[in-house]
């Protein structure tokens, strides 16, 4: 009896650090928009959100994690949804797939991502904090791919390089979502992206074709050896 009433008390209490997490980083991210991130303080947010200072650090460590603390949680999703493709798939195909996904959640919820996204690039202590996330994003990925592939990533850089450019061509593609307003839905750009390393990157993530032992070359004619 203990236990079944246990159960329900602990999603209620889930639910409860969820929706107050979210209040926080929605009345943080309209303060930083309408007044600039700056001349926000932590005192500001939380009593926009109703809360006390005390209940924000519960939350967050800085300003900036209020913005930006989702990152461990969208990586565990890119991991699961690597996880679900079949195990004989090439790396880069599975790696697409679960971008893609991660670019349909993004594109679920459009105006949020915008206006996160917008602040980000226009706020030099975001833009830097987000930089040294994403530089962990590609560090995690690339183990994702040499767990994937049963390779090495200090000894084998494919994985490291496979990691790195799909990374890049995200950041692209979120980059020129953002600038068009979000006019075009951002898994159209991500996927117009990602076809471009299609063609090089497919083979670096698949296994090497065995060698051919090449024929011994014939000697050129006397002629010809004189001749060049």
């Amino acid at each position: 009896m203990t236990h079944e009433s246990a159960a329900p008390v602990e999603g209620l209490r889930e639910r409860h650090r969820r929706r107050t997490a979210a209040d926080l980083e929605e009345a943080a991210l309209g303060l930083f928009c309408e007044r600039g991130f700056d001349a926000v303080t932590i005192e500001d947010i939380a009593a926009a959100a109703d809360v006390s200072r005390r209940t924000f650090f519960r939350y967050f460590a800085s300003k900036e994690d209020v913005i930006l603390s989702d990152h461990p949680r969208r990586l565990d999703e890119l991991q699961a949804a690597l996880d679900r493709r079949p195990a004989d798939e090439p790396a880069l195909t599975a790696l697409r797939h679960a971008i893609m996904s991660m670019a349909d959640t993004y594109e679920e919820e459009r105006e949020h991502m915008l206006r996160r996204f917008s602040l980000m690039t226009a706020t030099p202590a975001l833009e830097a904090r987000s930089l040294c996330l994403q530089r962990n994003w590609e560090t995690s990925v690339t183990e994702m791919l040499a767990a994937r592939m049963g390779v090495d990533p200090s000894r084998d850089l494919r994985p490291g390089v496979v990691a790195a450019t799909t990374m890049a061509a995200m950041r692209v593609a979120t980059a020129n979502w953002l600038a068009g307003g979000g006019r075009v839905e951002l898994p159209v750009i991500v996927a117009t992206a990602l076809d471009l390393l299609d063609g090089g990157l497919q083979a670096a993530a698949s296994p090497p074709a065995p060698r051919r032992r090449s024929a011994p070359a014939r000697p050129a004619p006397a002629a010809r050896v004189r001749a060049l």
